[in-house]
């Protein structure tokens, strides 16, 4: 939240008629401690159906830090969401698949802050940073165990 001073001015009382010397000060309400969710574009983005999504999402959402970071294996967001852990893996796929989340190490995820965030626009460019290094080195990985597969297979 900023606050300004603007100077003082000279206001009329509507009831009274009096005039009144004030002085203004302006504050602004900026997004700090709310979450920012595209919920629309996530929905969109997975092809899972039914409650659990919503559970699974909602329960990530609660549970990520202020790096937009969630701890969690998944037995433990199934037994949090009352779902499978099939529910549970299949969703987190769709989820990484979608560009949601990025799985940062074994049980570490970071939710995309393009579509997931908590916190303030400057903490949410920083958190932007990480989650694209991060996706893009998941990426390389998938590329190259999809080459060592391949080659395998030959």
């Amino acid at each position: 939240m900023a606050t300004l001073f603007s100077g003082q001015r000279r206001l009329l009382d509507a009831e009274t008629g009096e005039i009144i010397d004030a002085q203004v000060v302006t504050k602004t309400v900026g997004d700090a401690g709310f979450h920012k969710i595209w919920l629309a574009e996530i929905l969109e983005l997975v092809d899972e159906v039914g409650n659990a999504k919503m559970k699974i999402l909602m329960w990530l959402l609660s549970k990520a830090d202020h790096q937009n970071q969630v701890v969690a294996t998944h037995q433990e967001i199934a037994d949090a969401t009352d779902t499978s852990p099939k529910t549970v893996q299949r969703l987190m796929r769709s989820l990484k698949n979608a560009m949601v989340i990025v799985e940062v190490r074994r049980t570490h995820w970071r939710l995309n802050p393009d579509v997931i965030f908590k916190g303030d626009h400057r903490q949410r460019m920083n958190v932007l940073v990480k989650y694209r290094t991060e996706s893009a080195q998941a990426d390389m990985f998938d590329l190259e165990a999809k080459r060592a597969a391949k080659k395998d297979a030959a």
